[in-house]
């Protein structure tokens, strides 16, 4: 069963990480080349069995957000599935592969994304997460307890395999964001609700990512997104993979290699604010693409100023202050919004959908999930106003 949390004295920790962060380049996703860096990457963090012992089950946690091929840099890519599978097999270990999609079923989703011909070609089991278990989390300090997939305690390890792409609530998705896949389909929505704030849904995220305590996290940044992600932005070929045991500290490089700001990322800057991850210029980072660094187009929702002002004003002034969602002509009436709004706010009238924005809260999970990308972000009244402020400087 897997060992679920650690503390460290003093506060939130996780023992004997190394902050160690690898960056190898891959031009392609070619099976040979792919399986060979990621070999490279384990050999300049110590080796795999640092991280795997023979006879354990080790979940590979991908992002499969929806069901869209390859080439789109949603989800994972299947050939870096494939070789971490091929790691972890040679150490006589058990690899199992699973996810808890945006929409749609876990198979379903790997079929279109081709994980699942993968999982078929190795003989290697797909695992939905479809039923939950509560976890407490006694030292949470967003969260007391989680409800999270039963596979959790079914495996000995979690290996994360996360996609580099921005993202529009939390600035960037990642090895942590990456986590909230253990949370099983529609019970995300309860999430959203209790953590409304970027600020809380970035200590929630930190909190779950220490009680699931991945072992090693991979990025796959060969293809990467930009713009509004993590679906309907705009591919980039980023030529990168980054591997490391602390996956705050693999954010914290993904974020500067995409030529964002760690502290101006909610999750990031948390880990840093709570001594999760040096800053980068303290984290040892090796490898032949070291020195690779991109300006990835940040999401809309980055100018934001919610996390800017005083608590107590932004509470008040929240729907200025932030990047609101507007449904766009070219909406095809699917419903997708609607079923997945999480304080239900949306509904279709005359097969086109509305938002209430007294009830939105700002998630995105609409702009996120959208499969026309009907859903564009506009900017509110104070939000608009500095913005003009900060051009005429």
């Amino acid at each position: 069963m897997l060992a679920i949390y650690k503390i460290v004295e003093g506060g939130f920790g996780v023992m004997n990480y190394n902050n160690r962060v690898v960056a190898v380049s891959a031009a392609d996703y070619s099976p040979e080349l792919i399986d060979r860096k990621i070999g490279q990457a384990m050999e300049l963090l110590g080796g795999m069995s640092r991280f795997v012992q023979p006879g354990e089950r080790v979940l590979l946690k991908p992002n499969m957000l929806e069901g869209l091929p390859s080439e789109c840099a949603v989800t994972t890519h299947p050939e870096v599935v494939r070789a971490m599978i091929g790691q972890v097999r040679q150490l006589g270990a058990t690899p199992l592969v699973g996810d808890s999609p945006g929409v749609s079923s876990t198979l379903k989703t790997a079929e279109k994304c081709g994980i699942l011909a993968v999982c078929q070609q190795e003989n290697v089991e797909l695992v939905p997460f479809e039923h939950s278990v509560e976890y407490p989390c006694p030292e949470g300090r967003t969260l007391k307890k989680f409800y999270l997939t039963d596979v959790l305690g079914r495996v000995d390890k979690v290996i994360s395999l996360a996609k580099m792409k921005t993202h529009t609530f939390m600035g960037m998705t990642g090895a942590t964001k990456n986590l909230f896949g253990c949370i099983v389909g529609v019970q995300k929505a309860q999430f959203h609700l209790r953590t409304q704030q970027r600020q809380d849904f970035a200590g929630m995220l930190v909190d779950l990512a220490l009680l699931v305590k991945p072992v090693l996290s991979i990025v796959d940044g060969v293809a990467g997104m930009e713009g509004n992600g993590p679906r309907n932005g705009r591919p980039i070929q980023a030529g990168l993979l980054l591997a490391g045991a602390n996956h705050f500290a693999v954010d914290i490089v993904m974020a500067e290699m995409m030529g964002l700001r760690p502290e101006e990322l909610p999750v990031a800057s948390l880990s840093l604010e709570l001594g999760l991850t040096p800053a980068f210029d303290a984290i040892e980072l090796v490898g032949e693409a070291r020195q690779v660094r991109h300006q990835f187009v940040p999401p809309r929702s980055m100018r934001s100023l919610e996390d800017r002002v005083p608590a107590w004003f932004a509470k008040g002034a929240r729907r200025q202050l932030t990047a609101r969602p507007e449904v766009q002509p070219n909406c095809i009436g699917c419903g997708r919004c609607v079923d997945h709004c999480p304080p239900h706010a949306m509904q279709l009238v005359g097969g086109f959908a509305q938002i209430d924005d007294a009830k939105c809260i700002r998630c995105y999970c609409c702009q996120e999930l959208c499969p026309a990308n009907a859903i564009q972000l506009q900017s509110g009244l104070l939000l608009k106003l500095a913005q003009q402020l900060l051009m005429r400087r």
